[in-house]
């Protein structure tokens, strides 16, 4: 027994090619909520390092997700101490009484400068430091992961649904 059959390959065709652009879209999906994540969960003073993120597509299945921001790296891993000021001859920040800190902006330029600081800190009850020896701690939105690596987590778990509706789209 003999059997017959006409294969389509136009279908096949269009399937792949609908299945290669589903894969780009998810793609996409994916990048866009990993770079929206990185704004949203950025550590936040005054907003640089949010707004710095670029998005960029480099190809059909390549995008860059990048900041000048010169501190974000510092963010992610955290930084040794001592830390040093580099323009002037101290930091401006001080320690409260239950161990968190305050940073005020800018450094402080001349030794008036550092005793009018220092009055005004042990006048409010603090110890004013003019270094910081511990370094800092990585920022974790989440209070155990760097900010970077949760929001990579929080895209990836949303990678069914990224491939859904890309699938939707283009199907």
């Amino acid at each position: 027994m003999d059997f017959q059959f006409e294969y389509n390959m136009e279908g096949v065709e269009k399937l792949t090619e609908q299945g290669l652009n589903a894969a780009k879209r998810a793609l996409e999906l994916a990048a866009e909520e990993v770079w929206g994540n990185l704004r949203r969960y950025s550590p936040v003073d005054t907003g640089r390092l949010s707004g710095s993120w670029a998005l960029n597509r480099r190809g059909d299945f390549e995008h860059v997700i990048s900041t000048d921001v010169e501190y974000a790296e510092a963010q992610q891993t955290g930084v040794e101490g001592p830390i040093k000021p580099t323009s002037a001859s101290c930091l401006k920040f001080y320690w409260d009484v239950v161990g968190n800190m305050t940073v005020w902006k800018g450094d402080l330029g001349s030794a008036q400068e550092m005793a009018s600081f220092a009055s005004w800190a042990k006048s409010l009850g603090f110890t004013p430091i003019f270094a910081w020896p511990q370094g800092f701690p990585p920022h974790k939105p989440d209070g155990s992961t760097p900010y970077v690596d949760y929001c990579i987590d929080r895209a990836e778990q949303r990678t069914q649904e990224f491939v859904q509706r890309a699938l939707n789209e283009v199907m």
